[in-house]
């Protein structure tokens, strides 16, 4: 029998192993951006070029490891949650909701920390040809990482307009994730992301929505549609318990696809046509990577992080926050540690220190402002 489109159930209690896996994805974002700094790739508005190139590899092996999955992840979890909100409120009120706690937060981090995050562009335009901050901040879309607000609210308005057309909620039928389907996952996932680059490369910029990295839209949308499913199948409440080494050994044999010529598509890319098949082992040994982390986290959260303490409830509900404040927190500290003379990978890790504790007392403050509480 179809459940009616609202179900009149109360609010669901919180997974702290999924809390404190947002907790612990919220820091590697913070990590991927105090890198980018001080990395060999002009990634990052304030960006310092490293002494060497030798000496910043490490920082771009981590910004490479982490682009692989991490924003991926939060499309899964997003997605996780999604259907559940619109079980409760209806496609309508979901759609209202997600246009609350997703739009706002996106038109505030605009209105009010974007001019700090691309002020450090803006200065380094020459001089002679530089227009005034108001025609620069308006002519340029670069959104930073508030890009995840914008695409989000794009996804979940899609599947809250799918609730509508489909009048009834889909049953939630508890199976288990059988390995064939993790397979089957990997392998879509791996063929959609090539054959979307031959059109959409890595390193495109999207300039309309102001994507840093559209080469992995597949990625996302797949991901997002993943967690919808794992939700009404319940996959993360009964992962099996060897899920974790699965994991571990999809990430092992990631290794074979990059092996095989994977690696091409990042040392010859200037010399490859966008159909190599390059292209399509470096596609599978991404989503074999990206998968096989994805399982590792779940299960290892769900092991060994499943408690919840004061501090642990403090970290996760600014997470979001967190999320919205400290790039423009990461410009400013990396612009105070700039007569600081040390190699990139130590200054990365006091970047991340104190862009990490900066980012959760502002969050914390702001949200103590009950105005601000009910957004984020």
């Amino acid at each position: 029998m179809a459940l009616p489109d609202v179900v009149r159930t109360s609010r669901p209690a919180r997974i702290p192993s999924l809390d404190n896996l947002r907790v612990f994805l919220t820091v590697l974002v913070v990590a991927h951006h105090s890198a980018a700094p001080f990395g060999n790739l002009a990634l990052w508005p304030n960006w310092q070029r490293p002494p060497s190139a030798a000496a910043a590899v490490p920082l771009d092996l981590l910004l490479l490891a982490n682009q692989t999955f991490f924003m991926g992840f939060f499309f899964l979890l997003s997605g996780y949650f999604a259907p559940g909100g619109a079980d409760r409120r209806g496609p309508r009120g979901f759609a209202a909701e997600r246009l609350r706690r997703l739009g706002i937060p996106f038109l505030a981090f605009l209105v009010l920390l974007r001019p700090f995050f691309v002020l450090p562009i803006y200065l380094d335009l020459p001089a002679a040809t530089r227009p005034s901050f108001a025609v620069h901040y308006f002519t340029a879309w670069e959104v930073g990482p508030a890009w995840f607000l914008e695409v989000l609210l794009i996804f979940s308005l899609a599947y809250a307009l799918l609730r509508h057309l489909r009048g009834t909620a889909e049953p939630i039928t508890p199976q288990p994730l059988r390995r064939w389907q993790l397979l089957t996952f990997v392998v879509v996932l791996g063929v959609a992301t090539f054959v979307w680059r031959i059109f959409v490369p890595l390193g495109t910029y999207e300039p309309v929505l102001g994507l840093p990295s559209p080469a992995y839209l597949p990625q996302y949308v797949l991901l997002f549609a993943a967690g919808v499913v794992a939700y009404r199948r319940r996959w993360f409440e009964s992962l099996p318990r060897r899920s974790g080494w699965f994991g571990v050994l999809l990430v092992a044999v990631s290794v074979v696809p990059m092996a095989l010529g994977g690696y091409r598509g990042f040392v010859e890319a200037d010399e490859l046509a966008g159909h190599d098949v390059a292209y399509l082992l470096l596609a599978l040994w991404e989503a074999l990577f990206a998968v096989g982390v994805v399982l590792v986290l779940l299960r290892a959260f769900d092991r060994f992080a499943a408690g919840t303490s004061r501090l642990s409830r403090y970290l996760a509900d600014n997470a979001f926050a967190v999320y919205l404040v400290h790039a423009p927190v990461i410009v400013g500290v990396v612009a105070v540690l700039h007569p600081l003379d040390a190699a990139p990978v130590p200054k990365f890790l006091l970047t991340l220190v104190l862009s990490a504790a900066a980012s959760w007392a502002i969050s914390g403050a702001l949200r103590r402002v009950r105005v601000v509480r009910s957004v984020v």
